[in-house]
């Protein structure tokens, strides 16, 4: 009877494995309409202390020389600037934010290839690209009150708007920044 238990697990686990695996292979194997692929809604937040610094992040998955604005996706029926300060809450464990000024440039970008198929694989849906909707936001703390999510972010640093092109590396990211930069007038 043992034995009888013993094979029953075994070819459980086998099963089990074959399963999984097909599922991940199916998942890496489909093939991608990307005309039919949306961009996500997403809004950032251009975060400025007292010194008049700008805030950066470098998310988890990115490489060591690439940060963003802090930010994320905006929910269904959620309010732009309500899922800005959520994220800024998820993301830095603080609320002391104060949104000023909405920017009329809204960024619209294309994600790699790469990024496209580990969020479908991850997630089991993917998108084209983001929107972004960019927010001037005042940070009424001091800098020690922030609490990096270690689930979503690497590191954070403030910087000078100087220093800001040093950072951002992706595509247009420094020409986007720049621009709404000078539509908030800093």
């Amino acid at each position: 009877m043992l034995d009888l238990i013993r094979k029953l697990r075994v070819n459980f686990v086998i099963y089990s494995l074959r399963k999984n695996n097909l599922q991940r292979t199916m998942k890496q194997n489909t093939i991608l309409n990307f005309s039919k692929l949306k961009y996500r809604n997403g809004v950032i937040g251009l975060v400025l202390n007292k010194d008049k610094r700008i805030l950066i992040v470098q998310s988890i998955d990115y490489g060591k020389d690439e940060w963003r604005f802090p930010g994320g996706g905006i929910e269904i029926g959620e309010l732009s600037k309500n899922a800005l300060l959520r994220e800024l809450l998820e993301e830095l464990g603080t609320s002391k934010f104060e949104i000023l000024k909405k920017s009329d440039v809204v960024i619209k970008y294309d994600w790699p290839l790469e990024v496209i198929k580990k969020k479908l694989v991850d997630k089991g849906k993917t998108y084209k690209g983001q929107t972004q909707i960019q927010y001037l936001v005042s940070f009424l703390g001091n800098s020690d009150e922030i609490k990096a999510d270690k689930k979503e972010l690497r590191k954070i640093k403030w910087v000078s708007f100087m220093d800001l092109r040093l950072y951002f590396k992706f595509p247009g990211q420094w020409e986007n920044a720049r621009k709404t930069i000078d539509r908030f007038g800093i």
